[in-house]
């Protein structure tokens, strides 16, 4: 099984994980050399190589995308950004022709990280010690940087809270009845 985790903003991510939670692949937006985002401007090649790259892995896959919203404090500009990205991301993913599910992130959060409280900035560390904990192989810094990328973290939970979904949908061979076929 092959899941990947996409955090659509302009600091998102995707993840890429294979069966116990293995890194297949991860690009962050704003990484100095594999990043799909430079400065405003997001590039759509790149976005859409690295996607192609997911495709070619042997398994069944599902890429979650998480929905994103604007919120009406938001100005024009950041409304419409944040709505381009997102629809950038779902026709490159249908381009690609990957099976996707759009959760909330309200969804992912409380079936990857649990049921909570945490608001804002709270949720984003519960998600990096997430991966921290269940995906040590994500490098959520790297180079100079410091502070764990939180887009990075969103995504490896998103691809984990796709995982989850696929093994939902397919039952163990053990549970099967004797002679059923």
């Amino acid at each position: 099984m092959i899941a990947g985790g996409i955090d659509p903003g302009k600091k998102g991510a995707l993840v890429v994980l294979g069966p116990d939670h293995a890194v297949l692949a991860w690009w962050a937006a704003d990484h100095p050399e594999h990043g799909y985002v430079r400065g405003k401007t997001y590039l759509p090649a790149t976005m859409r190589a690295s996607l192609a790259g997911v495709g070619d892995l042997d398994g069944p896959h599902l890429v979650g995308l998480e929905v994103q919203q604007a919120y009406p404090h938001e100005g024009r500009s950041s409304c419409f950004t944040t709505g381009f990205g997102y629809g950038l991301w779902e026709g490159l993913v249908c381009g690609v022709g990957l099976p996707y599910a759009t959760p909330r992130p309200r969804a992912w959060q409380v079936a990857v990280l649990g049921p909570s409280r945490l608001v804002g900035d709270e949720r984003k560390a519960r998600a990096v010690k997430y991966c921290q904990a269940r995906i040590p192989d994500l490098p959520l810094t790297w180079g100079r940087r410091r502070k764990p990328h939180d887009g990075l973290a969103d995504a490896g939970c998103i691809a984990a809270w796709a995982l989850q979904e696929m093994c939902k949908a397919r039952p163990p061979a053990a549970s099967q009845p004797k002679g059923a076929q």
